[in-house]
C-alpha cells in the first residue's frame, strides 16, 4: 500500500511565472476554547461588495461560498435575495442573490450566484469563502507568507510532490497513510484547531488503546459539539512527506457524517504551517513544495 501511495508525481514547475494569477492576503485569527488560547484558529480574508469590505473565513471545508444576511442588512443587493424554502444549512433557510460582482483580495468574481444563510449571524465573520470559487483552477497557499494565489495556469521552477486526490462536492479529499493503511481525509482550511479528526468507530482500536488528553466544546455553525483528543505518536504520510502528530481528535459518534460522505475524517492546516501547498482542482492533485 505504501508503494502505491508513493507513486506521487514530482513536477518541476515556478511561482515567479504563474500566469493570470490573482492574490489574496490572509490573516490568522485567534480565540480561546475552554480557556485555551488557539493562536491560529481560522484564516480570514477580505470580501468586498458594493465598495465595502467584510471579514470572511477562508474555508475549503465549505462546498459553497456563503454570506450571513445579518451583516448585509443595509446593502442594496440583499434586497434581491430569494429564499429557497426547500433548502436548509446549519438549521437555517438558504437564500440566493443572482448576478453579483465582488472581490476577495485581488480575486475578482463577476455575475456570480451568491448563496446565504437566512437570519444568521456570527461575530467572528460575515460569511465563508468556500471551495466553489476555485473549481478548475490552481489554488496555492503560501502559509509562511500568508498569501493565497489563484491561477488558471501554473508554471514554476520549484519541485512539487503531487498526489492524486478526489474532489467530492467541490472539496479536496487527500490519501493519507496511517499504520500502512490509506485513508481518505478531507483537507479543510476551516479546521485549524485540529490536526486530524474522525469518529470513534473508524479508529476504534487506536482510540481504545490510548489516553484521552483533552475535550473541546466547540460550535459547528452555532451547533454545540464535543470533540476529544487522544495522545499518540503516529506518522502521517502524504505522498513523499511524513508528518508526526502528538494527538488525534475524534467524536463519539459520526456527527460530521463522514461515512455518508465517503471519507474517513478531516485534516486541518497544522501539518502545512511552514510550507506552501498547491491544490490542482483541474487535474485533481494535491502538492507540497519540497
Amino acid at each position: 500500500m505504501r508503494k502505491l501511495l508513493l507513486l506521487s508525481i514530482i513536477i518541476i514547475i515556478g511561482f515567479s511565472t504563474i500566469l493570470k494569477s490573482q492574490n489574496i492576503d490572509f490573516k490568522w485569527e485567534k480565540d480561546s476554547i475552554n480557556g485555551k488560547l488557539v493562536e491560529k484558529i481560522a484564516m480570514s480574508v477580505p470580501f468586498t461588495i458594493e465598495n465595502k469590505t467584510y471579514r470572511f473565513q477562508f474555508d475549503l471545508g465549505a462546498n459553497m461560498t456563503l454570506i450571513y444576511d445579518k451583516c448585509f442588512e443595509k446593502t442594496e443587493f440583499i434586497k434581491n435575495k430569494k429564499v429557497d424554502e426547500s433548502m436548509e444549512a446549519a438549521g437555517h433557510k438558504v437564500f440566493t442573490v443572482n448576478d453579483q460582482n465582488f472581490s476577495i483580495g485581488g480575486l475578482k468574481i463577476e455575475n456570480y450566484k451568491l448563496n446565504g444563510l437566512l437570519n444568521f449571524e456570527q461575530e467572528e465573520a460575515c460569511g465563508v469563502v468556500g471551495a466553489d470559487l476555485f473549481q478548475n483552477k490552481y489554488l496555492i497557499i503560501d502559509f509562511p507568507n500568508k498569501k493565497i494565489t489563484v491561477s488558471e495556469k501554473l508554471k514554476t521552477t520549484k519541485k512539487i510532490d503531487f498526489v492524486d486526490i478526489k474532489i467530492i462536492n467541490n472539496k479536496p479529499i487527500l490519501p493519507v497513510e496511517i499504520d500502512g493503511k490509506v485513508y481518505h481525509f478531507q483537507y479543510d482550511t476551516g479546521a485549524s484547531i485540529f490536526s486530524m479528526v474522525s469518529y470513534k468507530k473508524n479508529f476504534q482500536s487506536l482510540i481504545d488503546s490510548s489516553k484521552i488528553i483533552e475535550n473541546f466544546n466547540i460550535r459547528n455553525f452555532n451547533n454545540p459539539l464535543v470533540v476529544k483528543a487522544i495522545e499518540t505518536n503516529k506518522q502521517i504520510i502524504i505522498g513523499k512527506s511524513t508528518f508526526k502528530t502528538k494527538e488525534f481528535w475524534f467524536t463519539d459518534e459520526d456527527y460530521f457524517s463522514f461515512e455518508q460522505q465517503g471519507i474517513d475524517g478531516v485534516m486541518g492546516n497544522i501539518f502545512f504551517l511552514d510550507k506552501t501547498i498547491v491544490i490542482d482542482f483541474k487535474n485533481k492533485k494535491f502538492g507540497i513544495i519540497i
